[in-house]
């Protein structure tokens, strides 16, 4: 027998391997069938709509009285059934390595791209299915050419799996289509097999360096059998591939006994620092998957992006952030130039993120209210402000005080004055660094020991 078992007992054995915890950037992508309509309604908040987002287009265009349904049936017409996209979605301009130079560039540790949504369709080179993107539509092995651009510039990759619960079978048009579901979507044995059998053959096949699960709305985990799943998972991570491997936690409903190595709230985070590591997930705007009827400025700013991703990581969170390309494989305009703008900002102060942990407390403000957030790392105790101080930031730094302070760019010029040897007043100058990204500022406070270094 293996060193795991299905059992909760023998899975929260599993340690979080270091890779993950020290990332703390993923980039998801959003890609499928789903976007050549590339749409769902919005409102003004940029809230998701009760018809859901852009990537649930095939729950949509089957449901009742929705927008999408309405929509669907002026554009295509009433017999165009979802599965048709596929042949639809060419991805004539994708190119995985561009990507994965882009990806890196952001500065990601880790890729996770849907390797099948919520529609039965498979993002890789499938024997248990023939709704692929390899067998029809693109003619591309999706996940296994992006895992390969992806990894040979260094960053772990996954294909997510979010059949845990199917609006869309290729093989039985309608909503919850397919003979192993009921009309609410909630799975019998026949759908669970065929589940299984697909979501077996994309860990063998490709080797996902997480195991990132979604759908776990309408059966529990036993139904399911994700606790087998997941100790095969970790069996053939550690006997057969010798690498570290990392699960989420959306594994079956009733998991708000939160299981999993990471838990993964959705366009929400944590208030204070979390002693279990979690990951932020959202996409840059409402949807995850390319919606063409999302204004500009519904997405998140290059600001809000930043200070988002401080937030997180100051709190033991990682930010899983969403890209949803155009059908022909392209990343719209408005999504690189946010990502872009996150990877200026992050060659700058990438130690204040990158291996950190977080401090005593992850939330401060200034004197003048400017808002502050945490991070330690390797003898350096970091102090990121959300803004320029207008005049001075104060730091309590426990036992020592620092040997030195510092702001993260070039040119910066700034005053220190120590008090007790504890407290830390860092005077700055009355305008920003010329040469810095803007954003949020990172004061390096070196030679700070950390009282508690076990925070995992």
């Amino acid at each position: 027998m293996g060193a795991y078992e299905p059992t909760w007992e023998s899975l929260e054995r599993h340690r979080l391997p270091r890779w993950y915890d020290e990332a703390k950037l993923g980039i998801f992508v959003h890609w499928g069938a789903y976007s050549v309509p590339a749409w769902a309604p919005v409102n003004d908040a940029g809230d998701v709509s009760e018809s859901g987002y852009a990537e649930w287009y095939p729950r949509g265009m089957y449901a009742g009285g929705s927008d999408v349904r309405e929509r669907h049936r002026e554009y295509y017409g009433s017999d165009f059934e979802y599965g048709r996209f596929l042949e639809y979605w060419r991805a004539e301009a994708w190119d995985p390595d561009r990507w994965a130079e882009f990806f890196a560039d952001v500065g990601a540790g880790y890729v996770v791209t849907t390797a099948e949504h919520h529609d039965g369709i498979a993002l890789w080179n499938s024997d248990v299915t023939d709704w692929t993107t390899v067998e029809r539509g693109p003619r591309r092995d999706v996940i296994g050419e992006l895992g390969r651009a992806v990894r040979d510039r260094g960053m772990k990759f996954a294909g997510s799996f979010h059949g845990l619960l199917n609006f869309y079978d290729p093989n039985n048009p309608g909503l919850f289509g397919h003979p192993g579901l009921d009309d609410e979507g909630h799975p019998g044995s026949e759908y669970v097999e065929f589940m299984n059998e697909k979501l077996r053959e994309l860990i063998d096949v490709t080797r996902p360096d997480l195991l990132w699960l979604d759908g776990n709305w309408k059966a529990s985990v036993e139904e399911y059998r994700t606790k087998e799943t997941i100790a095969y998972y970790y069996e053939q991570a550690s006997n057969e591939w010798g690498k570290e491997v990392v699960v989420n936690d959306r594994l079956g409903s009733g998991t708000e006994l939160r299981r999993g190595d990471f838990y993964t709230p959705e366009y929400d985070t944590f208030d204070e620092i979390s002693d279990h590591k979690w990951e932020a997930v959202r996409g840059l705007a409402g949807s995850f998957g390319y919606n063409r009827n999302e204004p500009d400025d519904h997405y998140l700013t290059v600001t809000e992006l930043v200070r988002s991703f401080v937030d997180v990581v100051s709190k033991n969170g990682n930010l899983l952030i969403n890209v949803g390309p155009r059908a022909d494989g392209t990343i719209p305009r408005v999504q690189r130039i946010r990502l872009s703008g996150l990877g200026d900002w992050f060659v700058v102060n990438r130690e204040a993120i990158v291996g950190s942990i977080p401090w005593v407390e992850a939330t401060d403000r200034t004197a003048d209210g400017t808002s502050v957030r945490y991070t330690w790392n390797d003898g350096s105790l970091y102090a990121t402000t959300f803004g320029w101080p207008d005049e001075s930031v104060t730091v309590e730094t426990g036992e020592t005080g620092p040997d030195a302070v510092e702001l993260l760019t070039a040119n910066g010029a700034i005053d220190v004055d120590w008090e007790d040897g504890r407290t830390v007043t860092v005077t700055t100058d009355a305008r920003p660094p010329a040469d810095h990204p803007g954003h949020a500022y990172v004061l390096r406070l070196r030679g700070v020991d950390h009282p508690d270094r076990g925070v995992q």
